[in-house]
C-alpha cells in the first residue's frame, strides 16, 4: 500500500513538472533553471543585474565592467557553480520568446523593465560581448557594441547521469513515453540535491516528503494519496469489502508509523531520556502552598503530556477501527453457521456504517497529526532539552526559594537584631513577587512549542532567571539596608516602601531592556506583540504594589492627580513602537523617568503632611 502511495504521489510531482518550465529552489535561492534547456540562470533578485548605483553596465572599453563581474562571481563560486557566463544572442531569446520567463515585465519583452542586456554575439570573426534590444524580434537582430546593459549570467548544470538520459530530452525516436521524458527533469532535480519550488505550494512539499526526507512517507494532506487502489464506489456498496478496506487500511497506518518510528529510532530514544525526568510522579512539598504545589504540578503534568515521544495512543486508535473490521467478520461467519443466514444477513448488511472515505481520512489524520508532532522535536532537539531541563531547574529553584532561601533570609535578619514580624513581611512581599515571576514559565513555553522562537526560547528563559536571581539578591542583601535607612525617620515606613518598589522597579526595567534586542530580532508581528504582552505583568509588580499599599493605607496625603497618573503609567502602551527599536527604548526609559518623578512626589507629598 505504501509503494502505492509513493508511486502515485511520484506520478503527481510529474505532471506538475509538465505544466512549468521555469523553476526556483528553495535551498539555493541565487538560482532558477529552465526545464526546456537545462540551463541555470541566476535569479534577479539576489544577482546585480545593475551596478550598485543602479545605473547599466557600460559599453566602453568592450564591457570591461561586465567582464570583470563574471569573474568576481566564478571566484565566488556564486550560487555555488563557477561557470557563469554570458548568454549567447540565441539563448537568450530563447529564454524570453515564450513570455514565461519570471521576471518578464511590460507588454512585449522586457525583463525587470528593461530592454537592453548583455550577450555573447558573433561578429563573423569572434565572439564579442554586445548588447541585445529583446524589444526586436529574433535573437540575431538589433545587436550593438555601445548598449548600456544589464546581464543575467547563465550556465550548464551538472547533471551526473547516465548517457541514455540525454535522448529523453533531446529524443531521435518515440520510444519514449511522455513520463519518461519528464523523469528526466525530475532526475536532474534529484541527482542535483536541488528543491524546486512548484506554483503549487503543495508540491513542493509533496517533492521534499518523496525525494528529500528518503527515511520515510510521511502522510501529508494529499489525502488522495491514501486511497490510491481503492474502488470506493464498490467498497460503500458491498459491507464485505468495505471491512476488508478498513482491516488493509489499519494495517497500512500501522505500517507507516513503524517505518516513521524505525527511521527516526535514534533520535526518539534520545528524547525519551531527556522528558522521562517530567513523567515522574509529581510530589507535593509540604513548604510550598496548595497554589504553589498546584502550579508546579499543573507544568511538569502539561509538559510531560507535550514531550510524550510515544505513538502508543496513535496506534491504540487505529486498532480499534481494525478490531471493529475483525468483529464484522468473526459475527459474518457466525451467521453463515446459523439456520437462519439469509434474514439475519439482510439486517447485517442494512446496519449503518460512516463512509469509508471519511473513516480514512479520520484516521489518516490522527496518524499525520503524531508524526508532525513527533517531526517537531526530532527537528528540535536541543529545544526539548532546554525545556526539559528548565522545567526542573526552576521547580528545584522555587522549592529552595521556600526552603533554603527563607533560611538565609531569617539569619541574616537575626544577625541584624531585625524582628521576625518586620522581615517576615519582606519574605511575604519577595513571595509575591516569586511566585508572578513563576507564573511567566508555562505561558513562554507554550507560545514555544507552537513552533514561536525557538531559536530564543532558551535565550528569553536566561533573561526571565537573571530577573528572578536579582529580585533573590535584593530581599537577602539590600532589602535590610533599605530598612535600616529609614528605621528611625517619621513616616518611615511609608518611604521605605517607596523606595523598596523603586529598585525593585530598576531590576524590571533591566529585564525590559534585556528583552528588547530578542523582540526586535523576530521577524513576525505576533511572537514581538507574544513577548510584549508575556512581560507585562512582571513590568507592573512594582506599579500595583505601590497603588494597592496607598489604598490600603488611604494615604490621603498622596494627591488623586498622582494616583491617577499612576494608572496611566500602568496603560501605556508599547506596542505603538514595535516598528522601531529606537523609539521602543525611549518609551522604556521615559516610562522609567515618569515612575521614578511620580515615586518623588509621593515622597515629597509625605514630607509636607
Amino acid at each position: 500500500m505504501i509503494e502505492e502511495m509513493k508511486k502515485a504521489a511520484v506520478e503527481k510531482i510529474l505532471w506538475a513538472v509538465k505544466d512549468q518550465r521555469w523553476y526556483f529552489i528553495e535551498n539555493n535561492p541565487k538560482i532558477l533553471l529552465d526545464k526546456n534547456t537545462m540551463y541555470l540562470w541566476a535569479n534577479l533578485e539576489c544577482f546585480p543585474y545593475q551596478k550598485d548605483n543602479g545605473n547599466h553596465y557600460e559599453w566602453k572599453n568592450a564591457y570591461e565592467e561586465v567582464r570583470n563581474l563574471m569573474i568576481e562571481i566564478n571566484s565566488q563560486n556564486w550560487g555555488g557553480y563557477s561557470s557563469w557566463r554570458i548568454p549567447y544572442t540565441g539563448e537568450l531569446w530563447t529564454m524570453v520568446e515564450d513570455k514565461a520567463f519570471s521576471f518578464m515585465s511590460g507588454p512585449n519583452w522586457q525583463v525587470r523593465n528593461f530592454y537592453y542586456w548583455c550577450v555573447n554575439f558573433w561578429n563573423g570573426k569572434e565572439y564579442v560581448l554586445a548588447g541585445k534590444d529583446l524589444d526586436d524580434n529574433g535573437s540575431e537582430t538589433d545587436i550593438s557594441l555601445e548598449y548600456y546593459v544589464n546581464v543575467i549570467p547563465c550556465c550548464g548544470i551538472t547533471f551526473n547521469l547516465p548517457n541514455e538520459y540525454w535522448n529523453k530530452i533531446y529524443p531521435t525516436n518515440n520510444f519514449y513515453s511522455e513520463l519518461e521524458k519528464l523523469q528526466f527533469t525530475l532526475d536532474v532535480f534529484t541527482m542535483n540535491n536541488l528543491i524546486p519550488i512548484f506554483k503549487d505550494y503543495r508540491m513542493t512539499e509533496l517533492y521534499k516528503i518523496i525525494f528529500v526526507d528518503k527515511k520515510l512517507f510521511k502522510l501529508i494532506f494529499f489525502d488522495e494519496l491514501l486511497l490510491a487502489g481503492y474502488d470506493l464506489a464498490a467498497i460503500e456498496k458491498s459491507a464485505i469489502k468495505y471491512f476488508d478496506a478498513v482491516a488493509n487500511f489499519a494495517d497500512t497506518m500501522l505500517e507507516i508509523l513503524q517505518e516513521y518510528e524505525a527511521a527516526h529510532e535514534k533520535s526518539l530514544s534520545e528524547l525519551l531520556k531527556v522528558a522521562m525526568k517530567l513523567k515522574l510522579k509529581f510530589t507535593e512539598s509540604p513548604h510550598l502552598t496548595a497554589e504553589e504545589n498546584s502550579l508546579l504540578a499543573e507544568r511538569q503534568k502539561f509538559l510531560s503530556q507535550r514531550l510524550a515521544m510515544s505513538t502508543d495512543e496513535v496506534k491504540a486508535q487505529i486498532l480499534l477501527a481494525k478490531a471493529q473490521a475483525e468483529r464484522f467478520f468473526e459475527r459474518l461467519d457466525k451467521i453463515n453457521r446459523g439456520g437462519n443466514s439469509i434474514s439475519e444477513l439482510v439486517e447485517f448488511e442494512a446496519e449503518p456504517r460512516i463512509k469509508f472515505e471519511f473513516l480514512a481520512e479520520n484516521l489518516a489524520r490522527i496518524v499525520r497529526d503524531s508524526q508532525r508532532k513527533l517531526n517537531f522535536f526530532v527537528q528540535n532537539k536541543n529545544f526539548v532539552a532546554v525545556i526539559s531541563n528548565s522545567c526542573t531547574e526552576w521547580s528545584d529553584s522555587y522549592k529552595s526559594f521556600k526552603t533554603s532561601l527563607r533560611e538565609e533570609l531569617t539569619v541574616i535578619c537575626r544577625e541584624e537584631n531585625i524582628e521576625e514580624e518586620i522581615f517576615a513581611a519582606w519574605y511575604s512581599d519577595w513571595q509575591k513577587k516569586r511566585f508572578a515571576i513563576e507564573e511567566r514559565y508555562l505561558p513562554l513555553v507554550e507560545f514555544a512549542l507552537k513552533g514561536n522562537f525557538l531559536d530564543s526560547v532558551e535565550r528569553i528563559l536566561k533573561i526571565l532567571g537573571d530577573y528572578r536571581d536579582s529580585v533573590d539578591k535584593f530581599y537577602l542583601h539590600e532589602r535590610k539596608n533599605i530598612y535600616q535607612k529609614f528605621a528611625f525617620t517619621a513616616g518611615g515606613d511609608l518611604q521605605e516602601k517607596f523606595e523598596t518598589e523603586s529598585e525593585l522597579y530598576k531590576l524590571a526595567e533591566k529585564f525590559q531592556r534585556d528583552l528588547q534586542e530578542i523582540i526586535f530580532s523576530r521577524d513576525k508581528t505576533e511572537e514581538r506583540i507574544f513577548l510584549l504582552r508575556w512581560a507585562e505583568p512582571i513590568l507592573n509588580i512594582s506599579i500595583d504594589e505601590i497603588s494597592n499599599f496607598i489604598r490600603d493605607k488611604e494615604l490621603d496625603a498622596i494627591s488623586e492627580e498622582v494616583l491617577t497618573q499612576f494608572a496611566e503609567l500602568k496603560r501605556k502602551n508599547f506596542a505603538e513602537y514595535l516598528a522601531d527599536s529606537k523609539s521602543y527604548g525611549d518609551a522604556v526609559q521615559k516610562r522609567e523617568k515618569e515612575f521614578n518623578a511620580l515615586i518623588f512626589r509621593m515622597r515629597k507629598d509625605l514630607h509636607k503632611k
